[in-house]
């Protein structure tokens, strides 16, 4: 499965992840902002990279990250950029 999304990476460097992801299988979680109501999309943590350099170096780009999902995590298979920026 292929998710696109904004690739962000933790304070500590360790652990990656998409937000504001789009796709068919995206996962959707509710918010108390919306009084539980509204579903959005979850963020979606990338587990087991097959290269951490690719992704320290687009980190702030719009990514399709290729893998298997799980529960929120996405075994990371390939990764490519799709956009210039998540702004």
């Amino acid at each position: 499965m292929t998710i696109t999304g904004c690739l962000e990476v933790s304070t500590d460097g360790d652990t990656f992840r998409l937000a504001d992801v789009e796709g068919g299988d995206a996962p959707k979680a509710r918010s108390w902002r919306t009084g539980f109501l509204k579903k959005r999309p979850a963020p979606v943590m990338l587990v087991d990279p097959p290269d951490r350099a690719a992704l320290t170096t687009n980190v702030g780009h719009r990514v399709a990250a290729t893998g298997q999902l799980a529960t929120r995590e996405l075994k990371l298979h390939s990764l490519r950029v799709v956009g210039s920026s998540c702004n």
